[in-house]
């Protein structure tokens, strides 16, 4: 009926024109006027349905117009009964063609889906109760009618049966369409139609009625004659694509596109995929096979986008090819999301592969499909190696034998019942080791609960069941070390309960560990409660609850009664665990037996008690100082002494010990004190110094310090321990008896002088007065006449024995100067120096002055008598003191270094100097009133019978040094 509408002859517009003006007549009203032009809306379409409206609107215009000039006669006339059904008529035909072309387009809907692929006759009523599988019929009367009445286009999919009576998944696209005819002779006889694609369409008219069905459907559609020539292209496509037909179908080329031509569509097509897009369309129109291609094409915005292309041909009776259709449709987003899952496909594999475990699935009945790439890469298994004959699952190759058996039957009975399967095992590994791996599976089930697959993962565990293993290990011994450590350890819960003793404390109180009468924790509560001693029970209670209450660390002694009835001062400490929220989760304690601790204690304080009366009541001064120097002890007596405390003298940018000696030590003696001390110090070795130190009332008095080293067993100086003993009556005793020493030596030296003179004198006189007699003689013998010369010759002999003999006793006098020569030794001169320093120490203290030594490192040891040369060193040291004034306060310094062959010694003083420094060696020859002259005489002669030199330079502006140099290889020279 709908196509016959549109079929409507033009004649037919003259008779309903006729029955128009009839209608006029009757009702004496122009509006019957409106059913021709209801017949024309009808049958217009294009220009001419929109000139339709354009005069609609002029004709509403007058008769707008005519009310107002003749508004009597018009309501007069439009009052009728007639003229209101003919109104009615009217405007039903005006609207009729809105849903007759709806229901038309409906209808070929329903023609396509019913399974009629030309789409061109029927309607949904005439399809085959079989041609759609009955239980899709509903959905797609449903996405229809949903299409029809709210014009949303609907896709669905069915089940469309084939010939061969099976039935193949089809989907529908459901849409409202309008102005849709499957009528192309038009397009042939007005060319100037905007639907206008050729001149002639020739033997594809079938075609192109199949693309103006789909075009329908799905929006683009075209047609092509039997040699790919395109007779039909949707005009969204054309625009789609920028291309007109002209393009499509222009011939690059002399021959056509079958003959291996290229044309314009060609130009759309990607490069990558034209070639072969052409090649299965030309294979396609050759052979009538459907063209079924993806390519990607080239839209206007320059853009490349895929498309699935699909073409069928249409045949006449004798089944050759009149023509394609086909349609296109819009991929991108489905490539795209292809792509998305291949990517996302490939991330999952992977992260299977590359995840740290081994990964495997298995059918339902067991047996293996898959197994990831490590699995493949640890054990060097693959899914043969796993496979029994039968296909079936053997782990004989992957897991050690001692477990073989159970991890098969565990695995069956998982597969039987669809429990989850759970084992550890040793798993064989590519190197050929065996490593311990844990193996997890669940069946993945379907809606009804039967199994489809079983998923399952290998991790290895081997460092977790060694670590476990070790942990074990450690919980034994620490159960152990709990057990045998000497103290007492306890657990309390939050509330104070006990709920574990240690074994010792359990063999500690005598608790019965096997009574089951009790808990545990009851009997650990009633042992404590009588073990406390009456006289502790109450504070102990009342500390525990105390901190169990504040949170605060318990600590306390009591006494606790053995099983055997002693009691045993404890000293108990207990700290509570917190949670994250402060919250005490438990008591952790500890009791120590301090009984003979306590008791040692005693006796250590009694025995420091006595002992420091000791160090109280010695006539001595006692402090005691740390390895680096610093005071850290000083005794009652030593503090009343000095008159202030240990930390008194504390002075920032200064160390206690530089303050307690500036403060207490002379300062003529400080230096010597700072070397001294610092040498100890520096190298352990003792310390002894007489020197002034400062009492209380400012006083300075004479003392002897001595201060040794205390180590420990690795021979480490953990303390230095000093005495001070006052010495002032022995220095001022000792000054008295060098004074009256010093008178005794003179009246000594002046004895032996006089001695000595009278000796020279006699026997010196004779030969002397011998001499002078026979001069005489031989005078006389000269000067008689004639001289008598043999009497002077006899003369001047008996003169020349008696002169000898003079000499004789003189040599014998010097004889008495010069030293014996004694045994001598390879010996340190330093030493020596040092021990002559040590000897002067005391006389230079009395005369306010101070030695300094300088010895050069790594000087030899040389062969001399050791006493003569002390001797040496003391007389030299001895008149450089005296030579320097007491109120300057000088410094007299000795200086020892290697000169070549040589070591030389330097006495340096700051005295008046000397005016004739070789004269000072003669014998009898002195600068001092007491002296007797020999001192630096026999000083020469026992320096150069050691090979050596001693002589004196004055220095500049004041004093003298004294130098001698010895062979560093000395030999004595026994022949002086």
């Amino acid at each position: 009926m709908i196509a016959a509408l549109h079929r409507t002859p033009p004649a037919m517009i003259f008779v309903m024109l006729a029955l128009g003006l009839a209608a006029c007549w009757s009702a004496g009203t122009p509006i019957g006027i409106l059913a021709p032009l209801g017949a024309l809306f009808l049958y217009a379409r294009g220009y001419w349905l929109l000139s339709l409206w354009g005069g609609l609107l002029v004709a509403l215009a007058g008769a707008v117009l005519a009310a107002m000039l003749y508004p009597g006669a018009i309501r007069d006339a439009s009052r009728s009964l007639a003229a209101l059904a003919t109104v009615a008529g009217c405007i039903g035909l005006l609207l009729a063609p809105y849903p007759l072309r709806r229901s038309s387009r409906l209808a070929a809907m329903g023609r396509q889906a019913a399974g009629q692929p030309d789409g061109l006759a029927g309607d949904m009523d005439s399809v085959p109760e079989g041609a759609v599988h009955p239980d899709d019929r509903p959905a797609i009367a449903h996405a229809a009618a949903y299409a029809f009445w709210t014009g949303v286009p609907q896709v669905t999919s069915y089940r469309l049966r084939e010939p061969d009576g099976s039935y193949r998944w089809t989907e529908l696209r459901a849409e409202p369409g309008y102005g849709v005819s499957v009528d192309v002779d038009a397009m042939v006889s007005r060319p100037d139609d905007r639907w206008t694609v050729a001149e002639s369409l020739g033997e594809t008219v079938q075609a192109v009625q199949a693309a103006k069905v789909i075009e329908s459907l799905h929006g683009k559609a075209w047609a092509f004659d039997a040699i790919g020539k395109f007779t039909y292209v949707t005009p969204a496509a054309q625009i789609a694509i920028d291309m007109a037909l002209e393009d499509l179908n222009r011939r690059l080329g002399e021959r056509e596109f079958i003959d291996g031509g290229e044309v314009g569509w060609m130009r759309g097509v990607h490069p990558d995929d034209v070639d072969g897009a052409a090649a299965t369309l030309r294979h396609c129109l050759k052979t009538g096979e459907p063209w079924n291609i993806e390519y990607r094409m080239l839209r206007a915005t320059g853009h490349y986008v895929w498309h699935r292309i699909s073409a069928r041909p249409t045949r006449d009776g004798e089944g050759r090819i009149t023509g394609w259709f086909g349609t296109s449709i819009d991929i991108d987003v489905y490539k795209k999301t292809e792509a998305a899952l291949r990517e996302r496909e490939k991330h999952l594999e992977q992260l299977i592969d590359t995840v740290p475990a081994m990964i495997w699935s298995m059918s339902a009945e067991g047996r293996p499909i898959y197994l990831n790439r490590r699995i493949m890469e640890v054990t060097g298994a693959t899914l043969d190696t796993v496979k029994a004959s039968d296909g079936s699952l053997s782990l004989k190759k992957m897991i050690h034998p001692n477990f073989w058996e159970l991890a098969e039957k565990t695995f069956a009975r998982s597969v039987a019942t669809g429990a989850p399967y759970d084992i550890k095992y040793l798993q064989h590994r590519a190197g050929g080791t065996y490593r311990w791996t844990q193996t997890r599976a669940e069946p993945l089930c379907d809606e009804a609960g039967k199994i489809i697959r079983w998923y399952g993962v290998s991790v290895d565990i081997h460092d977790l069941i060694t670590t476990q293993t070790e942990l074990n290990l450690r919980k034994q011994e620490l159960t152990r070390l709990i057990d045998l450590v000497p103290s007492f350890l306890w657990r309390l819960t939050p509330t104070g309960a006990p709920n574990f003793f240690n074994r010792r404390f359990i063999d500690f109180l005598g608790i019965d560990d096997g009574d089951l009468e009790q808990s545990r924790t009851e009997r650990y509560a009633a042992a404590l409660k009588v073990a406390i001693h009456p006289d502790d029970a109450s504070r102990v209670w009342a500390e525990i609850k105390d901190c169990l209450s504040s949170g605060r660390p318990y600590a306390m002694r009591y006494r606790l009664r053995r099983h055997d009835g002693v009691y045993r001062w404890m000293d108990g400490r207990a700290e509570p665990l917190l949670d994250d929220d402060g919250g005490i989760i438990q008591w952790y304690g500890l009791s120590h037996d301090i009984d003979d601790q306590l008791r040692v204690e005693e006796a250590l304080r009694e025995s420091e008690q006595s002992l420091r009366q000791l160090v109280e009541t010695l006539p001595a001064l006692i402090y005691c100082a740390a390895p680096n120097g610093e005071p850290i002890y000083r005794s009652e007596k030593l503090g009343e002494f000095l008159g202030f405390g240990l930390g008194d003298k504390d002075a920032e940018g200064r160390t206690r010990l530089t303050g307690t000696l500036e403060a207490i030590i002379h300062p003529d003696d400080l230096p010597d004190v700072k070397e001294r001390y610092g040498h100890s110090l520096a190298t352990g070795a003792p310390y002894a110094m007489k020197h002034r130190l400062r009492r209380a009332d400012g006083e300075y008095r004479w003392v002897e310090t001595r201060t040794a080293a205390m180590k420990n067993a690795e021979g480490e100086i953990v303390q230095w321990n000093g005495i001070c003993f006052e010495i002032e009556d022995q220095v001022r005793a000792q000054e008295a008896l060098t004074l009256t020493q010093e008178r005794l030596a003179r009246a000594a030296q002046a004895a032996s002088l006089a001695e000595l003179s009278a000796s020279i004198a006699h026997e010196v006189n004779q030969p002397l007065a011998a001499v002078v007699a026979n001069s005489h003689a031989c005078q006389r013998w000269l000067t008689s006449d004639p001289p008598n010369l043999e009497r002077a010759q006899k003369t001047i002999e008996r003169i020349i024995r008696d002169a000898n003999s003079a000499a004789d006793v003189v040599g014998r006098v010097r004889a008495l100067f010069r030293q014996t020569d004694q045994a001598r030794n390879l010996c340190p001169l330093d030493a020596i120096l040092h021990e002559a320093r040590d000897l002067m120490m005391e006389e230079a203290v009395r005369r306010r002055m101070r030695i300094e030594v300088e010895v050069e490192a790594g000087l030899p040891s040389l062969e001399l008598d050791r006493i003569q040369i002390q001797q040496v060193l003391v007389n030299l040291i001895r008149n450089g003191l005296e030579a320097m004034e007491p109120a300057r306060r000088g410094v007299l310094r000795v200086r020892t270094l290697r000169a070549g062959e040589f070591v030389r010694t330097e006495v340096r003083d700051t005295g008046a100097g000397i005016g004739a420094p070789d004269k000072v060696f003669e014998p009898f020859f002195s600068t001092k009133s007491h002296g007797m002259g020999m001192g630096l005489a026999i000083s020469r002669t026992i320096i150069e019978s050691h090979g050596g030199r001693l002589w004196a330079e004055d220095n500049q502006p004041s004093g003298a040094t004294f130098i001698f140099t010895l062979p560093a290889e000395a030999k004595a020279d026994h022949d002086r």
